[in-house]
């Protein structure tokens, strides 16, 4: 089975939605596809709003997280593989990129237990910044978009 870009570039990654090192946390794993990345996701109860719905600021992480693994992907087709543990992307060879901006739309309530699909897809990208288009797909039908602003970390010393 293919590996998720995660497990690939992020193996001991303790971010809470996409690291698997983080056992707490949402353990997303994405995929690589043509037009993007793509990702399946079941929320257990511990992420209830108190309605039996996801809670709203677990579906930002969801965005944020997945288009990350996108960031992931087109980091790989830009500058070459890389390891983020190794922090061998600190430099002008493998860049990092950071959330700058997300902007979240809710559209549809998301029932716990319920298996949701991700997608995130590249609309933009330089060497300064990129940004990402993503959503969250419940029953076919978008529960929640966000547009995603990535801005390249530049150290300074």
């Amino acid at each position: 089975m293919e590996q998720s870009l995660q497990d690939q570039y992020y193996p001991n990654g303790t971010c809470f939605g996409c690291g698997p090192g983080n056992a707490d946390g949402l353990q997303i794993k994405s995929y690589s596809t043509d037009q993007g990345v793509i990702a399946t996701w079941t929320a257990p109860e511990k992420f209830d709003n108190g309605f039996g719905f996801v809670n709203g600021g677990i579906l930002c992480t969801l965005l944020d997280c997945h288009s990350a693994a996108c960031v992931m992907k087109e980091t790989v087709k830009r500058y070459g593989d890389f390891c983020i543990d190794n922090f061998e992307h600190f430099d002008n060879n493998h860049p990092v990129y950071l959330t700058n901006q997300i902007n979240v739309t809710f559209r549809r309530p998301i029932l716990l237990h319920s298996e949701i699909e991700l997608f995130s897809e590249c609309v933009s990208w330089d060497d300064n910044a990129c940004r990402f288009r993503s959503e969250i797909r419940f029953n076919e039908k978008i529960a929640a978009n966000a547009d995603v602003l990535w801005k390249r970390f530049r150290s300074r010393n």
